[in-house]
């Protein structure tokens, strides 16, 4: 990927963003252009997808092998604290100008192989190709979640749970914010 001039975009895809991209065609746009596109979530099986991969499984296998800046989260510093990597978190306004190219201009300067940006979907993949050009990484991704889980604020299910395909069921029980 060094010979390209923007980064790689990853997206992990869940019947979530399925849904959502039948309403928002610039998301749409998004996923179907995207690098690499990653099933995540049990419900894409319905849809014939045989291979799912949880993000957060993702992210934590990046976050152990490459230099990695954390965008977005209240925990993002936790991230940095917990794994290694340059950060800028807490809640910023992205849509104002000043503050979107002071976050892009910390990004490059601290050179990340992978920028992780936990704005939660579809912001932070429109954020990811609005700034595609701007930002010097080799590979960008949206995270939804994953920082939480990684950092322990949110509860992982057990194992079981995860492998009959309830992980999504455990969510709307310990995130009721999402019914």
């Amino acid at each position: 990927r060094s010979s390209l001039k923007k980064p790689a975009l990853v997206v992990t895809v869940n019947p979530e963003f399925v849904m959502l991209a039948q309403d928002e065609s610039e998301f749409k746009k998004i996923l179907n252009e995207a690098d690499l596109a990653i099933a995540d979530g049990v419900g894409l099986r319905l849809a014939g997808v045989r291979q799912i991969v949880p993000g957060r499984v993702v992210v934590e296998e990046i976050v152990k092998k490459y230099k990695v800046f954390y965008l977005g989260s209240l925990v993002a510093k936790e991230m940095a604290d917990k794994f290694g990597g340059g950060y800028d978190g807490g809640e910023r306004d992205i849509r104002n100008p000043v503050i979107n190219d002071a976050i892009v201009t910390k990004i490059n300067r601290y050179k990340p192989d992978v920028l992780l940006v936990a704005y939660g979907a579809p912001w932070q993949e429109k954020w990811l190709w609005s700034n595609r050009n701007r930002i010097k990484a080799k590979v960008m991704m949206g995270v939804g979640g994953a920082f939480d889980y990684l950092t322990g604020e949110a509860k992982l299910p057990p194992e079981w749970v995860s492998e009959i395909g309830l992980e999504w069921l455990w969510r709307l029980v310990h995130e009721t914010w999402r019914w």
